[in-house]
């Protein structure tokens, strides 16, 4: 299948790096508003434009994408209206990642190089699931969440819709994270957060809403 990756930025330099062990999809290009300089490149890709060649794209073939945006918010508009256009999201998950065999994955969702996700978790659309981050047993990620570098979810933890879980970030067991939350660097979370507000530290407290 060929796609399109919207975004060009790091992110999207590494879900192509991801899909370059893909043997079923052909990315062809980005698609980005910002352009550097004229027919700028990005690892040998063009960018083909801003949004609006989206259509053009679909008439010569192109029939999947993936967002390769990090925040969350930008992200999950971005997916919406690339899907309302009519291309399929496809997901991108590393070789290396460790998935069990029960784990449901939603459609454009991000896995990246050494991820673990355990058994009987479920993971929604448009994730980021990073590098070397541990999604334990049983555990529900909800729609556009990025879990960042190095986290580590333990069992049956649930986080809601467009919430960012930080670098190194450690959850303890069957705590629930609200929808739209940033969890700082490095924190430890020891109870439940609610939705749309900003937590750090060991323990992880709130500093602020959203």
């Amino acid at each position: 299948m060929k796609i399109i990756i919207i975004g060009a930025g790091g992110q999207a330099r590494v879900v192509y790096e991801i899909l370059k062990h893909d043997r079923n999809v052909e990315v062809v290009g980005f698609v980005d508003p910002v352009l550097k300089e004229p027919n700028e490149k990005i690892i040998g890709l063009p960018i083909l434009g801003d949004f609006s060649v989206v259509p053009k794209m679909i008439k010569k073939g192109i029939k999947g994408f993936i967002v390769g945006i990090g925040p969350n918010q930008i992200r999950a508009q971005r997916f919406e209206e690339i899907k309302n256009m009519g291309l399929e999201p496809i997901s991108a998950i590393h070789p290396t990642a460790n998935i069990a065999s029960n784990v449901e994955i939603g459609k454009g969702t991000v896995v990246s190089i050494g991820a673990t996700i355990a058994t009987g978790s479920k993971i929604g659309n448009n994730v980021i699931i990073n590098t070397g981050a541990i999604v334990e047993h049983d555990n529900i990620i909800e729609d556009g969440v990025h879990i960042g570098p190095g986290a580590v979810l333990a069992g049956k933890v649930i986080i809601k819709k467009e919430t960012f879980i930080g670098m190194r970030v450690a959850v303890k067991e069957f705590i629930t994270i609200g929808k739209n939350v940033t969890v700082g660097a490095g924190a430890v979370v020891l109870e439940d957060i609610p939705d749309n507000v900003v937590a750090v530290g060991i323990p992880a407290k709130i500093i602020k809403n959203k």
